[in-house]
């Protein structure tokens, strides 16, 4: 393998006399280099590794740069600031005193999304980053130049710049620095903008200061190209196999305010899945899903189960049962309604550990457990349709399940199976249109309140710990925990008329955290995706809004289902367009999110 490492985008200059390792995270040092007077390298070629390939270059004590390879060699790499930054950020959660470690399974994850940043063999910035709908209709490109250049003002700079940056990183080496950043994106801010400043090597840079700096890519392809109708709009929810691809629940046809009657599945990059023989997978149809809901969930057979709600005019009577397909996107379940037993409107969806598939029945009032899986083998809880509407359902590790209840007075349920009926064990009036509901590794059930913008917390017997408005908690409708048993919330915003809602991902402190409980680990802004000043557009390049409608300029909309990745990916559901006003009035070109946020290396990954 031939590298080269250089300083600079714009202006490059080589780097001599540094000191290049290649590394295979599956086995350790594969060999090392001194540059050249042009900054050039080569270390002898070892066979492709299950894990994957990086290079440091050791350019004086401290400082160190970093480029994310992948499983196989190419012919050349450059090693640059820019593939450092986009190479520590991928692999936050996995950096140890300047070393990439972990399975050689999440490790793809890390090179894959490294790929949507930056190009190995150029060590120039990615088409996916450079192209709509992330270039400038987001911050994100711009956030990597400028990161970039504060490395380049360590490598141009004197000692005193490149102490500052590890002081603000609060490392002793430029890699470890740029890991705690992506993992603390809201510490140092300020410090790191001003030093962003002090080089021009790399642009478009940021010409304002971010609110933290976070690294998301933007992903709207769901294998359609919009002519047959099944673009992104409104992913509800979404649910990772054990390949790393990610199944969405997806609510209408864009543009339109009717149900779907297809999902999306996307690869670990963000990229339509295909199969192993390279057979399209999304997006996929069929099983009688219509309008998908909020509920998702995998099997231990990595069969997907769906919620299918169904809106809109071309649903004259919706039924809305279960769809059901197996792990290469096949319809299990029978046409044209899916399984409707005993359900109508599904919403939220839990798996326990004897495959009991738990379902939120939100028009009929019902909570349905198939046992087994088996939709005529059922256990049921049923109440007043009218002051019952079940949404979100969590499993304890007991087996039991936790359900939110979104009618007015509000509550949580925590049900158990005793034959063909569900018991109650505990009820609680709490919250106001509650919707998501995720259980921590004590027990701690953790419950989105949307109507009055709090996050309550419940111990495993019910007692109240408190209830949490921090971090931009705003309308919150989904949420996930980490592996530090940290809570990350999705904010619908409010639905009041004259809303224009900028979206934003709220961080909760959990039991673990130094922090109290439910304090917020966000900025009051919440983690947000600003513009960089074009118009959001959908993946066929039309505006959000249709040629007619007013220009968007909030690429971060209101968001329902969070979940986080092998690899500390935040994935969050972009389900409805900012707006209110037009989605309360049904614009025919407005309802329906566009796509999917990644947010790169920003979480503790779940335990397995």
């Amino acid at each position: 393998m031939n590298g080269i490492v250089q300083s600079g985008g714009n202006t490059i200059q080589p780097i001599s006399g540094a000191l290049v390792t290649l590394y295979d995270t599956d086995s350790g040092v594969k060999g090392t280099a001194t540059t050249d007077a042009t900054g050039f390298f080569t270390i002898p070629s070892p066979t492709p590794t299950p894990g994957i390939y990086y290079v440091t270059a050791k350019v004086r004590e401290g400082l160190l740069l970093l480029a994310v390879i992948g499983p196989e060699l190419p012919f050349s790499i450059v090693v640059n600031e820019l593939t450092t930054i986009t190479s520590a950020y991928c692999a936050a959660q996995f950096i140890s005193g300047g070393l990439i470690q972990g399975d050689n399974e999440t490790l793809q994850i890390v090179a894959g999304m490294n790929m949507n940043l930056v190009n190995p063999q150029t060590g120039a910035s990615s088409t996916v980053i450079t192209s709509p709908p992330n270039a400038n209709e987001t911050n994100a490109w711009r956030t990597t130049q400028s990161l970039a250049n504060v490395v380049a003002a360590c490598v141009l700079g004197d000692e005193k710049t490149l102490e500052d940056f590890l002081k603000l990183g609060n490392a002793t080496n430029t890699i470890t620095a740029l890991g705690n950043i992506a993992r603390n994106p809201a510490s140092g801010v300020g410090g790191l903008f001003a030093m962003s400043k002090q080089s021009t090597a790399y642009g478009p840079a940021l010409e304002l200061q971010p609110d933290a700096w976070t690294i998301v890519v933007k992903v709207n392809d769901s294998g359609s190209d919009g002519t047959d109708g099944q673009m992104f709009a409104g992913p509800g929810n979404v649910a990772f196999d054990n390949q790393n691809r990610a199944w969405i629940t997806n609510n209408v046809i864009q543009g339109t305010g009717n149900g779907t009657a297809y999902g999306i599945v996307l690869d670990s990059r963000g990229r339509p899945a295909a199969d192993a023989s390279g057979r399209a997978l999304s997006p996929y149809t069929g099983g009688g899903l219509l309008g998908g809901g909020f509920g998702i969930a995998i099997d231990s057979d990595q069969r997907i189960w769906m919620s299918d709600f169904g809106w809109g005019s071309n649903i004259p009577t919706p039924n809305g049962g279960v769809s059901l397909f197996d792990s290469n996107a096949i319809p299990i379940s029978p046409e044209p309604r899916g399984y409707t037993q005993d359900v109508h409107r599904v919403q939220g969806i839990a798996i326990d550990d004897s495959d009991n598939v738990w379902i939120a029945s939100y028009e009929n009032g019902h909570v349905v457990a198939w046992l087994g899986g088996n939709p005529d083998n059922r256990a049921i809880y049923k109440a007043n349709r009218n002051t019952f509407k079940p949404f979100g359902v969590a499993i304890a590790s007991d087996g039991t399940a936790w359900v939110t209840n979104g009618a007015s007075p509000a509550g949580v349920l925590h049900l158990k199976i005793s034959g063909t009926t569900l018991e109650v064990l505990f009820e609680m009036t709490i919250g106001k249109v509650n919707k998501g509901i995720s259980i921590d590794s004590a027990g701690n059930v953790w419950i989105c309140s949307g109507g009055d913008d709090h996050m309550y917390v419940l111990d495993a017997n019910g007692n109240y710990l408190g209830g949490f408005q921090g971090g931009g908690t705003n309308g919150p409708w989904g949420m996930c925990l980490d592996g530090d048993d940290n809570a990350w919330v999705g904010n619908f915003g409010p639905l009041e008329p004259g809303s224009n809602f900028h979206g934003r991902l709220t961080q909760l402190a959990g039991i673990n955290a130094t922090q109290r409980l439910g304090d917020g680990l966000t900025p009051q802004t919440g983690y947000t995706l600003p513009t960089a000043g074009s118009p959001v557009t959908l993946h066929n390049g039309e505006p959000l809004y249709g040629e007619n409608g007013p220009p968007c300029l909030i690429p971060m909309m209101r968001t329902t289902g969070v979940q986080i990745d092998a690899a500390g990916n935040v994935w969050t559901c972009n389900n409805w367009k900012p707006n209110f006003d037009l989605d309360a009035l049904g614009n025919a070109s407005n309802p329906g999110g566009d796509g999917m946020l990644i947010w790169v290396g920003l979480a503790k990954p779940p335990k397995k």
